[in-house]
């Protein structure tokens, strides 16, 4: 449960394009009875249209709420039933509150005297509007392209808001994406510390995420959506879009963007509790200052302590973000710092089976293996800076500095050997410590101008990441345990040791070029471009001697077309490459030290996008070819001669169905098989871990009978997968079901949000 107190000044938000055709259209609406500010607030991300308003009117008032499809100005007018205001729509579609001009409304004396001077409320950064729902927005970024609407891009996208992460009460990001995203997967749960995700079946770490544009700069275990404005997923490879991911993930690039003060002061605090007995605490608050608002700061808290349904397993973990920008005529300036400290006992991670036996039955989701001296703790403190300046209306340039410094010790069973159907398994304990430094940077100039009937948007980039990472470990004897009945108390007895020491350095950079040349008002967009990426990798032995160096480039270009045969409809196509890090060749092979070039993935998608207004709906078809390294059998020599080829069907959901529904969800198909193995041996096989089937469905009902009150429930269903090449082993299907309650109402004139799930 969650108890959400919001104590804000006058709200006003717009998150939609302001037209009178939209202020002339019917829509639905769902306001829920609260204090008017957040009510208009809600009002504005559900009609389309700006709110202007004096803040001093909008304080100690509350609105009795609105539901139902209607023009945006007979939402207005019952929204500000009783409330003493009055509006009014400008040609330009934006609304202005002033106090009515009627006796006996029950306004102040002196309310009718007060300046006209207006508030119009912003999240503080330009981000694409919110969709229908208030859970998904119309759009995200693009890396290299900037931000785009999803129905002006060709490639699959989602973008999720703060306000899902609250309602979700979600504790990760992995857990934002595998709640709402049928084509993520993640070890998810409070009982596991480390988050990898699988992204249209492929493997996508948490050091692929990135934070502003910038990649380096979150924690490798668990990445705490708090500091998030919005979690965004550009599914697939995009190396030219964002450059080289640092691990080489290839399913999908995540990128959060970080929380910025409203116009509108914000003081939401919140506890929260979690079977079996975690406990835990949040603080947002922001404000604005200075004449024109220019300046913004805004502080995030948060606290989590206690006993987790696992057996013998507890956690503590904290986060602190300050972020502060400054918006100019032509100068916008923003920077973060973030912090997150994690720490959990009795630290559990999954299970391997050997070669040859039927896979087990999962045991109860309580039992632990791991011993009572295992652990997991992780610290990290992130800095951003970023700053953007118009040049002219058309042209902007913008630069970018990250650094990121991660520590971790843990000691900890690496996954135990399962080695019989009974459940038989091997186990040890390992100690290791560690220490992660990112500098990052990015550069670069977007600009638009026409040649004849052709517009051309051009953007140009150049980015820098550099990484160095240090590691220390202990080995400890293996024993013996049961996956239903483990054995405790195991003693240690140290069997190898590695001391702290430099283990691996990675230089990676970039230049970057693409336009977006557009005909018939937008109707038809083609994107040309490409990228050259260059990686310098060196790993190190404890003595400091280099036992892998490798230095090399690659030259990834992409191309797409979009057209829009009606406003409601976007049809695409897609080509993108993904790279990834070469490595050395495994030991015993006939070629050690051979330097290979980084990786090339490559996608072709094609899709078709609806906008439906309170509506939306993407449906793409893709196939993504990954090359792997294998050694050749007869040769024994290594090289990047494998392949594993995905191709899938995506349908996704979201928006308003009608009235009180909301919609959240989808569906996603995958045919993931190995082309290419050593001497042919799978080749054809199913690829490890990759479900034929994933689907999510989540439905928000606003119950017309109980003002305020909202019925929750979500779905996910994942379908078999295999956990050996061979394909003669495979876990079974497995789906969840969520179900919850959320009420908002106005206690002591301060809204109150009550959640259960």
């Amino acid at each position: 449960m969650l108890l959400a107190c919001f104590v804000p000044a006058a709200m006003a938000q717009s998150d939609m394009p302001d037209t009178t055709l939209v202020a002339q259209a019917a829509r639905s609406f769902n306001v829920p009875p609260q204090s008017l500010a957040d009510g208009l607030t809600q009002f504005g991300q559900q009609s389309g249209l700006q709110v202007s308003v004096n803040a001093a009117l909008l304080e100690r008032r509350t609105t009795p709420g609105v539901s139902g499809v209607m023009t945006p100005m007979e939402a207005l007018q019952r929204l500000l039933a009783g409330t003493g205001l009055a509006g009014s729509v400008s040609a330009t579609g934006i609304v202005t509150l002033m106090p009515e001009q009627a006796s006996g409304t029950g306004l102040p004396g002196n309310a009718l005297n007060l300046p006209p001077v207006m508030v119009s409320a912003q999240l503080g950064q330009n981000l694409p509007p919110v969709f229908a729902g208030g859970q998904v927005a119309r759009g995200a970024s693009l890396g290299l392209l900037g931000d785009k609407d999803y129905m002006e891009t060709p490639f699959s996208i989602a973008s999720y808001t703060a306000k899902t992460v609250r309602d979700q009460q979600a504790r990760s990001v992995a857990e934002v994406l595998t709640n709402n995203d049928a084509s993520v997967r993640a070890a998810i749960g409070i009982g596991n510390r480390y988050d990898a995700m699988t992204i249209r079946g492929f493997r996508v770490d948490n050091g692929d995420i990135a934070i502003n544009g910038l990649y380096g700069l979150v924690p490798d275990f668990r990445v705490n959506p708090a500091p998030a404005e919005r979690i965004e997923l550009l599914k697939g490879p995009a190396a030219f879009l964002n450059g080289m991911a640092p691990q080489g993930g290839v399913g999908g690039n995540v990128n959060i963007v970080t929380k910025r003060a409203e116009d509108d002061p914000l003081t939401r605090v919140a506890v929260d509790y979690f079977s079996n007995t975690t406990f835990g605490a949040l603080a947002d608050v922001s404000r604005r200052f200075g004449d024109n608002k220019e300046y913004g700061i805004r502080v995030n808290g948060t606290f989590t302590d206690g006993d987790t349904p696992i057996d013998r397993q507890w956690v503590r973990n904290g986060s602190l973000s300050l972020g502060f920008d400054y918006r100019g005529e032509k100068l916008r300036v923003s920077a973060d710092v973030i912090y997150q400290n994690d720490y959990m006992s009795g630290s559990a991670r999954g299970y391997t089976p050997i070669a040859g036996i039927q896979v087990p039955a999962a045991p109860n989701q309580r039992i632990n293996l791991a011993q009572y001296y295992d652990y997991a703790h992780q610290q990290s403190t992130t800095t951003i800076v970023r700053a953007e300046y118009d040049i002219s209306p058309n042209t902007v340039v913008y630069g970018a500095f990250g650094a990121n410094f991660f520590n971790f010790d843990k000691r900890e069973a690496p996954g135990a050997t399962i080695l019989s159907f009974a459940g038989a398994a091997s186990s040890t304990s390992t100690y290791q410590t560690g220490q992660t430094s990112n500098l990052t940077g990015e550069a670069g100039l977007r600009t638009k101008f026409d040649t004849g009937p052709i517009r051309h948007e051009v953007a140009v980039s150049a980015s820098l990441l550099s990484q160095r990472f240090w590691l220390g470990q202990t080995n400890n004897n293996a024993y013996l345990t049961n996956i239903y009945a483990p054995t405790l108390g195991v003693g240690l007895t140290q069997t190898a040791y590695t001391p702290f020491s430099l283990a691996s350095t990675n230089l990676m950079s970039s230049i970057a070029l693409a336009d977006t040349l557009s005909a018939l008002d937008g109707k038809v967009q083609l994107i040309v471009g490409a990228r050259n990426q260059q990686v310098e990798s060196s790993s190190y032995a404890p003595t400091g001697a280099t036992t892998f160096r490798f230095i090399d480039s690659a030259l990834t270009p992409s191309v797409a077309l979009l057209v829009r045969p009606i406003k409601e409809l976007t049809l695409y196509g897609s080509y993108i490459q993904g790279l990834s890090p070469s490595f050395a060749p495994p030991p015993g092979v006939a070629n050690p030290g051979q330097v290979f070039p980084p990786f090339r993935t490559t996608q072709y998608e094609v899709g078709a996008k609806l906008d439906f207004g309170t509506f939306g709906a993407t449906l793409a078809a893709f196939q993504i070819n990954q090359p792997n390294g294998i050694v050749d059998p007869l040769t024994n020599m290594y090289g990047i001669n494998g392949e594993q080829r995905n191709r899938g069907l995506e349908l996704s959901v979201f928006g308003q169905l009608w009235n009180e529904l909301r919609v959240l969800g989808g569906v996603a198909l995958l045919d993931a098989r190995l082309t290419q193995t050593a001497g042919g041996q799978y080749n054809g096989n199913v690829a490890v871990g990759a479900p034929a089937v994933q689907a999510n469905l989540g439905l928000e009902w606003d119950m017309p009978f109980a003002p305020g009150l909202t019925g929750i429930a979500r779905g996910l269903f994942t379908s078999n997968a295999y956990v050996s090449s061979d394909n003669t082993q495979q876990v079974p299907a497995w789906a969840t079901l969520d179900l919850g309650l959320r009420y908002r109402t106005v206690l002591a004139k301060t809204p109150v949000v009550l959640r259960a799930t």
